[in-house]
């Protein structure tokens, strides 16, 4: 826009105000002179004091809170005053912004900001420094320091109940068991939602060793599954897992993945996960309601919030610990803050009407969620370890709502209270270019014996527990026996046994595998593709034997069944209305 179009502009904005509110923003600045009493005066007065060294005389009799307002609406948000933002960085808000409706009331003092922030339209709310304004700013106003995250020290000792959970190592070993269960078929979800049923989330917890031992909170049940469902959900987002009949499978592709190093795949899980659309980890805040039906469509990307977090996670200190509300409220000052929903009216807690969510704080909904996303995806993904207290330890923020009184937690994510990036979640968040496991490059030597046994020399690495998993059954600490059915399991979903060859031959100094082992390998190769779905098929009961032999050998019926044996016929489910005619024609019926 031009000078004089932007000259224009802010006269126009100027005008907007009537002139109960131009006289105190004037009189607040004595050395301006004496208000004009017409309008038309008074906006070119405040315009032509403005176009002078009255805005540096303006800007100099702020106060230090009040000259931060100017700063980061001016270099941080397009001249508009964030509120959230401000208050989250520096705990409170300009008087100018919280007494000005006050005409009668409030001290011309606090008018000053006043000659900055104006409505930028007659019936568009907020505060906004104009176009023209901002222009002359930037030379007298310095942008303001770059947020950053600083490290915190842990408080010594850690207050009761409270612990230290680090992840960087625990998740490639959860990751081992979450794959070899997949192999085996074991991970079960629901054909409509993809998410795991409480028995499998049972199974899981117990061999996870979850962030907490049994549900915390009675408010939010749940926490004692934390991880399990988080595992089940990263590995539903990757493009090597689909949904097969209710269960999560391996692709062909992913099978190949399990010969390469595990931090490998866990940086790819992280990597779909943070745009796949498999779930929105808000609904995991089970309390607050509305979130479905009409509620829904109001509700933001779930991938652009993920990738918000990560932007953030990114300018963490690398292995410095940083409290949850420091790292909250980096999110707002360091411009990576999200939206939930663009309706918050229609979240509620307990009661539509009453428990409406009109005014919900910053903590309230998008902390919930970062906590979620914290804990039960980065953190249980390894690229975070964390510090946790039951949820309901802090400070409740949420006791103004209608019935906030009464609740515990308002999640099951509540007892986060430190979080602290570590060297796998740099590598993940691209941070550093590699990341040394000093597991990936093990090679232990081991000897393939008769009985379709592996004897290792020393316990193998975790990614040497990876690939073996998925082939044969542990015996001890370091031998293993080939599996036929994990090795057929494998070859029915598209597996090769190739790694397992090579795996063997870089380990064991014998030329060749015991016969018996080549021959059970040979076989399961030759035999898995030894009976193919033929498809889906209708099973009749006819009255008889002799009844069912006539039916399948009669001209007008032979071609559209099959006999199965007994009295039992089969036909293909589409083939039903012309086998029933034919059934006619040949003198029988079907009820």
């Amino acid at each position: 826009m031009s000078a004089n179009n932007n000259d224009q502009a802010f006269l126009d904005i100027l005008n907007l105000l009537t002139v109960d509110q131009l006289k105190p923003r004037f009189k607040s600045c004595p050395a301006a002179g004496t208000a004009p009493t017409r309008k038309a005066e008074l906006t070119r007065a405040i315009k032509a004091w403005l176009s002078g060294d009255g805005l540096a005389l303006v800007w100099q009799s702020l106060s230090p809170l009040e000259q931060q307002a100017v700063r980061t609406s001016l270099y941080c948000s397009d001249g508009w005053f964030d509120e959230r933002r401000f208050a989250a960085e520096f705990g409170t808000l300009p008087a100018w912004f919280t007494e000005r409706y006050h005409y009668y009331h409030t001290p011309a003092e606090q008018y000053k900001l006043g000659w900055f922030f104006y409505p930028p339209a007659r019936y568009q709310g907020g505060q906004r420094i104009p176009d023209w304004l901002q222009q002359r700013l930037k030379s007298l106003v310095l942008p303001p320091a770059v947020a950053q995250l600083q490290p915190d020290e842990l408080p010594t000792p850690l207050p009761a109940n409270t612990v230290i959970v680090e992840r960087e190592r625990a998740a490639a070993r959860e990751l081992r068991l979450m794959l070899v269960l997949l192999q085996e078929g074991e991970l079960k979800v629901s054909d409509k939602t993809g998410l795991p049923g409480k028995a499998l989330l049972q199974k899981l917890s117990s061999r996870l060793e979850e962030y907490y031992p049994d549900d915390p909170c009675e408010d939010a049940p749940g926490g004692a599954h934390i991880k399990a469902f988080g595992w089940i959900m990263l590995l539903q987002a990757s493009r090597w897992v689909r949904r097969k009949a209710g269960r999560l499978v391996l692709t062909a592709e992913g099978l190949k993945q399990l010969s390469a190093p595990l931090h490998q795949i866990q940086r790819q899980l992280w990597l779909d996960w943070l745009d796949s659309q498999v779930l929105d980890e808000f609904s995991r805040i089970d309390i607050i309601k509305g979130q479905t039906g009409k509620g829904a469509k109001w509700l933001t990307s779930v991938p652009d919030r993920r990738h918000a977090i990560a932007a953030a996670l990114a300018e963490s200190p690398v292995a410095g610990w940083v409290s949850y509300p420091d790292f909250s409220r980096f999110m707002l000052t360091a411009g990576h803050e999200f939206e939930i929903t663009e309706e918050m009216g229609a979240l509620y807690i307990f009661d539509r009407h009453y428990g409406a969510l009109h005014n919900a704080n910053w903590e309230m909904l998008q902390g919930r969620y970062l906590r979620c996303v914290l804990l039960e995806y980065a953190a249980t993904l390894g690229l975070i370890d964390v510090v946790l207290a039951p949820p309901d330890h802090p400070e409740p923020d949420y006791d103004n709502v209608w019935c906030g009184e009464d609740l515990q937690c308002l999640s099951r994510y509540d007892g986060l209270l430190y979080v602290r990036l570590n060297a796998f979640g740099a590598y993940c968040l691209g941070l550093s270019k590699d990341y040394e496991d000093p597991s990936a490059s093990q090679q232990t030597p081991l000897t393939m014996q008769k009985g379709y046994r592996l004897q290792f020399n020393q316990p193998p690495s975790e990614a040497e527990l990876l690939l073996i998993e998925g082939y044969a059954d542990g015996l001890d600490e370091q031998g293993w026996q080939l599996s036929v059915e994990k090795i057929l399991t494998l070859l029915e979903n598209g597996g090769s046994l190739t790694p397992l060859r090579d795996f063997i031959a870089r380990r064991d100094p014998q030329p060749f595998l015991p016969q018996d082992s080549e021959q059970l390998l040979a076989s399961c190769e030759a035999n898995a593709r030894a009976v193919m779905p033929a498809g889906t098929m209708l099973l009749l009961h006819c009255r008889d034997e002799p009844t069912a032999a006539a039916i399948a050998a009669h001209p007008l019926t032979a071609g559209l069944c099959l006999a199965a044996g007994d009295n039992r016929l089969l036909i293909e489910p589409h083939r039903e209305q012309n086998f029933r005619r034919a059934l006619h024609q040949a003198g029988y019926g079907m009820g």
